[in-house]
């Protein structure tokens, strides 16, 4: 017992911790610097809007996203459904179609994997 208990002593329990900050004033800021970088295509067809979202090649260096379409409101949102990413034409884009009686006011938000940055947050404006 008391060797496990000087073994113990010994083994090093350290930890890491890491924190991203990001204020309402950083968010803004970033939002509006990158936001004009998300192109948002939708087109009527059958009843049926599809929806075409635009990646630029990086933002800020990073070219690792992750897209989520949010519904209603970006504080309270009624859903969030994550998006698949794919490449064509040498971009990445995510794609999705929604019944045009379903359209309500959605957002688009665009994420960098790995990297401590506000999102960037587009609505969407079904025409």
């Amino acid at each position: 017992m008391r060797l496990i208990f000087l073994l113990l002593l010994l083994v090093n329990f350290g930890c890491l911790a890491s924190s991203c900050i990001v204020t309402d004033e950083m968010r803004a800021q970033f939002n509006s610097k990158h936001v004009e970088d998300v192109a948002i295509e939708t087109a009527l067809r059958d009843s049926k809007f599809s929806v075409t979202i635009k990646l630029p090649e990086s933002i800020e260096g990073q070219s690792s996203y992750s897209v989520r379409l949010v519904s209603d409101s970006l504080e309270e949102p009624t859903f969030t459904f994550p998006l698949d990413l794919y490449e064509e034409d040498n971009k990445t884009k995510a794609w999705y179609e929604i019944d045009a009686g379903l359209v309500r006011k959605h957002f688009v938000v665009v994420s960098l994997n790995g990297y401590c940055a506000p999102s960037i947050f587009k609505e969407v404006f079904y025409q």
